[in-house]
């Protein structure tokens, strides 16, 4: 079968990659990951800008790829191999030969579709004649997948003829994440996506807030047929608490740190007035980050936009020169109540609106202190409105008791699965998580310098300003 051959044979040398290290690979991985389309992903970085603060952060979706892949062999592995997960797999939830595939397909091109700071650009992504600029990584896997190189066959075609699974099954599965009936194998509380990259990350930025327990959390995982996503048993209660903590050490210090933020602002700003003022077509746009590389991408941009004198060329060499905006007010973006004050959370999917008041703050302080600013040096920095903490996912997660007193509580439900959160061995319940969600996330003006104090001065107007 070809999924024994993927799972637990080697046929292709190793591979070795930090963490993980020796990887084996089979002929069939070795045909995907030396293909121009997924090489290009040795162009891409993990994590943005954060090598501006971390400068060993230069790692990159390739070995990113290849390590979620890993995790997921083992995860099928175990699935395959452990007498308790074999017993709990149905009919309608088994990990056959075809679904090993599939899932080991999708792992291993979940982050094909990404471009130089996706990630920041999809946060908010520039509009130009009420379209957007650019898609979602997701959405252009298929592109990628598809695309066509001389002399080699494409994604899709070693998909079908050494892999055996349809390139479609594959777009589909990594598209609708958790909508799919496998999604949250990909993407979810027990991902091997998470479970890689902040590993990964913590490594490459030299910090200790990334240790996981990940073997002995993959020795708990067991199949949940009736929600079709993975459970665990008691012991990958701890392990799974470490991830949870780890997720969130990791969003305080590296991916929230403030100058990746303030610089990820800059550049979402930067691309909207290209969109919008027509510097640049939409179409040439796509084409630079698409089949750009990171090191390349802004210094391309800025041949460009060169030499015609335009203010935003100004925030450009900013950008690439690391003169970073600075905070300047920071608020709380929830209530009392703990529901989300919709005043901040607005600003978010509003690009409009967002440059509009920017805009609005320069004028006033144009008039106030006699400036001649452009527009875009004070910026605002509004919070994520998605679910960082898989709060909503991890309300789902169910504990297979083996303990006896757990047997014996599971029995009184009348079922083999227990919510993690009413098993009542962990502090990291769901409205723990919460807690993180609503702790983490920061509604922030940023602006240039030697404008700081002048917004400090004028807090009460410039807050009205925003609320408003």
């Amino acid at each position: 079968m070809i999924a024994e051959h993927l799972l637990f044979r080697s046929d292709g040398g190793f591979i070795r990659i930090p963490i993980w290290g020796h990887i084996p690979l089979s002929g069939p991985l070795k045909k995907v990951i030396s293909h121009p389309s997924f090489l290009r992903l040795k162009g891409i970085r993990q994590l943005s800008f954060s090598q501006q603060v971390y400068p060993g952060a230069t790692h990159t979706r390739f070995e990113h790829s290849i390590g979620v892949y890993h995790l997921m062999k083992l995860i099928l592995q175990r699935m395959l191999t452990n007498p308790l997960a074999l017993s709990l797999q149905g009919e309608q939830f088994r990990f056959d030969d075809h679904n090993c595939r599939l899932l080991l397909a999708a792992s291993l091109l979940h982050d094909i579709g990404h471009y130089p700071h996706a990630h920041i650009i999809e946060d908010q992504i520039p509009v130009a004649g009420g379209e957007p600029v650019f898609s979602h990584h997701e959405e252009l896997c298929r592109h990628f997948i598809h695309e066509e190189h001389p002399g080699v066959p494409t994604i899709a075609e070693i998909l079908r003829d050494e892999w055996k699974v349809s390139a479609d099954a594959v777009v589909t599965l990594i598209r609708e994440g958790s909508r799919n009936r496998f999604g949250k194998l990909i993407s979810g509380t027990l991902d091997p996506d998470k479970m890689d990259y902040l590993m990964r990350d913590a490594h490459h930025c030299n910090i200790p807030y990334g240790s996981i327990d990940i073997e002995r959390l993959i020795e708990s995982f067991v199949p949940d047929p009736e929600r079709e996503r993975f459970a665990i048993t008691e012991k990958g209660i701890a392990p799974l608490e470490s991830l949870m903590f780890a997720k969130y050490m990791m969003m305080r210090n590296v991916y929230w740190h403030h100058t990746s933020r303030a610089l990820s602002a800059m550049l979402r700003r930067l691309l909207q007035d290209i969109a919008t003022e027509g510097l640049l077509e939409p179409a040439a746009l796509r084409e630079l980050f698409y089949s750009n590389a990171d090191d390349r991408v802004l210094h391309e941009l800025r041949e460009l936009m060169g030499g015609k004198g335009h203010p935003l060329e100004g925030l450009l060499d900013d950008i690439i020169m690391r003169r970073v905006y600075k905070r300047a007010i920071t608020v709380q973006p929830y209530l009392e109540s703990g529901e989300a004050d919709l005043r901040w959370f607005s600003y978010n999917g509003d690009g409009a609106r967002r440059r509009k008041t920017e805009q609005r703050i320069c004028r006033f302080l144009n008039e106030r202190h006699g400036l001649e600013l452009a527009g875009h040096e004070v910026l605002i920095d509004p919070p994520s409105k998605k679910d960082i903490f898989d709060y909503s996912d991890l309300k789902e997660l169910r504990v297979h008791p083996t303990r006896s007193e757990h047997v014996h509580y599971s029995l009184e439900l009348e079922g083999e699965y227990v919510r993690f959160d009413d098993l009542d061995e962990s502090v990291f319940r769901s409205d723990f998580i919460l807690a993180f969600e609503r702790y983490t996330k920061k509604f922030r003006l940023l602006s240039r310098p030697d404008l700081t104090g002048f917004i400090v001065d004028a807090r009460r107007e410039i807050m009205e300003m925003m609320a408003g």
